[in-house]
């Protein structure tokens, strides 16, 4: 049956084992289209329709004389798709099921059935058909001997109500239908977004490392250069210590030259001035001692890019904060050394915290950058004065909170609104892409933290960044909290 179609079923079952009581009902419903035929008549011609042959209402009516046959009725009906809109059912018909038990059989098979309860007698009282049928608004009960109009009416009404309630049946399911298929969509989105997000993130990266490769090589050559030096000073007086030694090792050689013991000394003693022995003596411990502090320096800085770079994947593991935010210090160095100096104030007792770690560096490293940026906007090249950014770790009952404090120029009031957004930037061009508070605030809510700025203009600003000891918080926990996550002052 088609959609229209079921939209106007005018199928209707009797089931009453008196014969006199289906004709009654054919005859009321007969007349009752003819009645509709000639309203719609009046209807055309008082009012000017544009159809003054609308048809009349006209119903199809089986008959069934026992609830064993009306259910077999109802049956085929239903398997074959054309099922019934209503039945009328008769209370009391021998020796079968009555009424009530035809009705509550007929339901088990069609569920939409609406039923009419013909009876004469006082069979069941109201409260005994809810008990057996149930609250339900599929059943109405009609008094023997019939009032034409009341059965028109109801004949009318429950099969209206049979097609709006098929409607609304049709519009649920094409709406989840539609709900589904946007599910979909925005799943899609979701993966796709994700995607995106995971490409900027990757990108900013390697921006970070290119805006940080210059100042690295600059941090790695001047400890590598005055090795070199000290290393080209010991290969030139190396060759000096040779010759003493070998005199030594002349002066004590029995089959060595005929000289006596004075002329040997004075010997040597000539040679030591000539090669200026005490200044070797205190330069080359000297020389050593700063090569080795060099190469420390170099082994330092590798090992914090090791540590800043580390890609730490797409799950969580525990990681030492005071270690990473060390490292991302070291990286950033040639960044803030020129116009500020950092202080940290770690807490020696901070727990492992469940994070990924190599998003979390790079959050730190945007923040200690900006941090140095605003101090430059105060101090320029930092000649005459520097800046200070304190770093403060501490646990608060079941979180971490780090803590990046400057004393630059602080956040206008006009766009402190903004700073989170994505590709806001104040920076002059090349130096800024206005993604870094913005990933950084996405990368803090994965983790299911969050990121606040506390800044007043001219004073500086302080980013406090809230991190979960429990493994369990993630960033689908983007609640509230994590809307309003950035409170300006």
């Amino acid at each position: 049956m088609s959609d229209a179609a079921k939209f106007e079923n005018r199928r209707i079952l009797v089931i009453d084992d008196n014969a006199a009581i289906h004709d009654d009902l054919r005859k009321i419903l007969s007349n009752a289209g003819e009645a509709d035929a000639e309203l719609a008549r009046m209807d055309a011609a008082i009012f000017g329709s544009d159809d003054p042959d609308t048809a009349a209402t006209r119903y199809q009516l089986d008959s069934a004389y026992q609830g064993q046959e009306g259910l077999a009725c109802v049956r085929a009906a239903y398997d074959a798709d054309e099922p019934y809109a209503m039945a009328f059912v008769d209370v009391r018909m021998p020796p079968g099921w009555d009424g009530i038990e035809t009705i509550a059989r007929l339901w088990e098979v069609d569920p939409r059935l609406q039923t009419v309860i013909c009876t004469a007698f006082s069979d069941y009282s109201w409260d005994e058909m809810v008990r057996q049928l149930g609250e339900t608004d599929r059943v109405l009960i009609l008094k023997k001997p019939f009032d034409n109009i009341e059965v028109r009416q109801m004949a009318v009404a429950l099969c209206a109500k049979w097609d709006l309630a098929v409607h609304a049946e049709c519009s649920r399911a094409k709406l989840e239908q539609v709900v589904t298929e946007r599910a979909r969509e925005l799943m899609a989105r979701k993966e796709e977004l994700a995607e995106t997000h995971a490409q900027l993130l990757q990108a900013q990266k390697l921006e970070s490392i290119g805006q940080l490769a210059a100042g690295i090589a600059h941090e790695i050559n001047t400890p590598i250069q005055f090795v070199g030096d000290n290393i080209r000073f010991f290969e030139d007086n190396v060759t000096s210590l040779f010759v003493i030694l070998e005199n030594y090792a002349r002066m004590i050689d029995p089959g060595g030259e005929s000289l006596t013991w004075e002329e040997r000394t004075d010997k040597i003693r000539k040679l030591l001035e000539e090669l200026d022995l005490e200044f070797l003596k205190v330069e080359i411990p000297a020389a050593i001692e700063q090569s080795l502090e060099g190469v420390q320096r170099v082994a330092t800085i590798v090992q914090s890019m090791k540590s800043f770079s580390h890609p730490g994947g797409d799950e969580k593991q525990v990681a030492d904060l005071n270690r990473a935010i060390e490292s991302t210090i070291t990286v950033a160095r040639n960044e803030w050394k020129y116009v500020a100096s950092v202080q940290t104030d770690f807490d020696p007792d901070l727990p492992m915290v469940p994070c990924m770690i190599g998003d979390l560096n790079q959050v730190f490293l945007n923040m200690i950058i900006n941090a140095a940026h605003a101090i430059s906007a105060v101090v320029g090249d930092g000649a005459d004065a520097r800046g200070v950014i304190t770093i403060r770790t501490r646990r608060d009952g079941d979180w971490v909170e780090i803590q990046i404090r400057d004393t630059g120029c602080g956040i206008p009031e006009e766009i402190q609104s903004n700073i989170f957004n994505p590709f806001f930037t104040t920076k002059e061009v090349g130096k800024g892409t206005g993604q870094g508070l913005a990933i950084a605030q996405t990368t803090i809510r994965k983790h299911g933290g969050t990121l606040l700025v506390d800044s007043t203009p001219g004073n500086g600003a302080t980013f406090t960044i809230r991190l979960p000891l429990d493994d369990a918080v993630d960033g689908s926990a983007e609640s509230s909290e994590s809307e309003e996550a950035h409170t300006v002052r």
